[in-house]
């Protein structure tokens, strides 16, 4: 009887295996290597968000939020970071990233430095805050499809782990996760 209960576990293990294998591959997104299982970083929804007058996500990215804000996530879940040069801990350079808010309440003719807070907290434990940029904004493209603008954030991370990023802008809030990681030495 023991050995038809191992049996049965180990079938179970490999079925449940095979599952997810089968999952990532129907949903085009592979699990990602470095980015341990304790980060619950952000994929993309069951059902995709498209904004108004956007253009497509880039292959690593999809949309995430609603018309009253949305940004773009990243499908692998990962952020470059790299550490600050002694004596410059209070820069915001070097960016870890510049991230594009949208909202069908942004005009940027009225709001040319958008109102949009961004925050983070590491869910690894305590860490310094965010440090950012003044916010800015992009033009929308030309053409009939031209938007009323992109709010634009630079956001330097403290330190690598695992981090919770929350923007809120005319009191709706999005939230999502990434795992920022060390740029390997050859990448810089």
């Amino acid at each position: 009887m023991t050995v038809l209960r191992l049996v049965v576990l180990i079938s179970l293990v490999a079925w449940t295996a095979k599952a997810q294998q089968n999952s990532f591959q129907q949903s085009g997104t592979q699990p990602r290597s470095g980015v341990p299982a304790s980060c619950p970083f952000t994929t993309p929804p069951a059902h995709p968000f498209t904004p108004p007058a956007w253009s497509e996500p880039g292959d690593d990215s999809f949309w995430l939020g609603s018309e009253k804000l949305w940004t773009e996530g990243s499908k692998s879940g990962v952020w470059e970071w790299e550490p600050h040069k002694p004596g410059h801990e209070k820069e915001v350079q070097p960016l870890t990233v510049k991230i594009s808010w949208g909202s069908v309440d942004y005009e940027w003719r009225k709001e040319p430095r958008p109102n949009l807070t961004i925050t983070g907290r590491s869910l690894d434990g305590e860490a310094p805050p965010l440090l950012l940029m003044p916010m800015t904004h992009i033009l929308p493209r030309p053409g009939p499809n031209a938007g009323p603008g992109t709010m634009l954030a630079g956001v330097y991370v403290p330190t690598p782990g695992c981090w919770e990023i929350t923007g809120e802008y005319r009191g709706e809030k999005l939230s999502f996760v990434v795992w920022v990681q060390p740029v390997k030495q050859g990448n810089q």
